[in-house]
Order: C-alpha cells, then sequence, then structure tokens
C-alpha cells in the first residue's frame, strides 16, 4: 500500500510539474509574435538566453518559470524565446534569427528581458536574475503590463 501510495504521488508531481510548464506560452518566430502582440493589444517580451550552458539562466527556468505569479503575469504579454543553446540542436535558420534579434534589440550578457511595444519599439529591459529571488523579475513584468495598458 506504502508502494502505490507513494507511486501515486510521484506520478501526480510529475503530472502537475509538466502541467506548470505547459503554461508558458513561448513563441520563436518573432513576426508570428508580433501579429498577436498587435491584435491582442499586449507588449512583448523577448529573453535572450542561454539555455543549457548559462547557470542564471538554468536558475531562471527553474525559479521564476514555475513561479504561480510569474505564469499568470505571462498571459498578459507575448513571450519570445531567443536561446542561444550550445548543447541542443537548433537549426540554422532559428539560429540566424536569434542573431537578428540580438543585434536589433539586445548586445550583452543573458538572461535579459527586453520589453517591447507591439509596433517593436522598446520599453524597457532587464538583465541578469538574482538565483531564487523572482520578485525582481515579477515587478519588471507588472511594470511593463501597466505601461502597455495606459
Amino acid at each position: 500500500m506504502k508502494k502505490l501510495i507513494f507511486l501515486i504521488s510521484f506520478l501526480s508531481i510529475g503530472f502537475l510539474s509538466a502541467q506548470e510548464k505547459a503554461e508558458l506560452n513561448w513563441h520563436t518566430d518573432f513576426d508570428k509574435a508580433q501579429t498577436i502582440a498587435k491584435k491582442e493589444h499586449k507588449p512583448i517580451v523577448l529573453l535572450f538566453t542561454g539555455s543549457d550552458w548559462c547557470p542564471p539562466c538554468m536558475a531562471m527556468h527553474r525559479d521564476l518559470f514555475h513561479n504561480k505569479e510569474f505564469v499568470n503575469l505571462s498571459k498578459k504579454v507575448v513571450l519570445v524565446l531567443v536561446d542561444f543553446p550550445r548543447r541542443k540542436p537548433m537549426s540554422t535558420e532559428q539560429r540566424m534569427k536569434n542573431s537578428a534579434l540580438a543585434r536589433k534589440y539586445h548586445q550583452g550578457g543573458v538572461p535579459t528581458f527586453v520589453a517591447l511595444t507591439p509596433d517593436g519599439k522598446i520599453i524597457d529591459k532587464i538583465s541578469g536574475y538574482m538565483f531564487g529571488h523572482p520578485e525582481r523579475d515579477i515587478a519588471f513584468f507588472e511594470k511593463i503590463i501597466k505601461a502597455v495598458q495606459k
């Protein structure tokens, strides 16, 4: 009986984690994201990241992206993932698109959020990640959402 309870608990945790991850709607096609942002009158938030090699990026993925407050705020923006992995496969076309976005909107370190109007004008940006403290990034998203709602 204990084994059955353990198994059910273990599967439930895995299912809830999978559900939580699925709630963030990341786009990798900026043009498509911009079309959505214009249609829904939402800001665009680009995340420049090195998902498989950057320790602060990995911590952000682990801490911030599972935070319920962040997940709820993310629904009020159009998220665009601009990843620069070193080990994960990525098409040459996507790598070129990401590099073009970096040249246009951000030439610095990762992780960095860059918030844009639906027309592509920079509103604000925030770089780095404070390990285990997603409050700063949550406050950034709140600020961006309020700025576009005005």
